[in-house]
């Protein structure tokens, strides 16, 4: 994953209102509490590289950490269609 890509939701996916799921056209995601995390900062104007800062500091966790799990996320969220780079 660059740290150029700024992920956003896909058009016609959005997350629940309680955050817990991803929607998209005839499908549902659960997502678990760190996808959560990770989802919420989806907004198309965030570079991974923030993304994975910004959650380390909030979890008190290396960034090395975060990002391979954001990057994971990404990958796949955007193999299944959920997700624009």
């Amino acid at each position: 994953m660059t740290d150029d890509a700024k992920p956003r939701l896909a058009p016609g996916v959005r997350l629940h209102a309680d955050g817990t799921k991803l929607l998209g056209p005839e499908r549902i995601l659960e997502l678990d509490e760190i996808a959560q995390a990770i989802v919420r900062e989806f907004d198309g104007t965030k570079r991974v590289s923030e993304i994975a800062t910004s959650l380390a500091k909030e979890f008190n966790e290396r960034e090395s950490i975060i990002r391979a799990d954001v990057d994971a996320l990404v990958k796949d969220l955007a193999s299944k269609g959920y997700l624009k780079l």
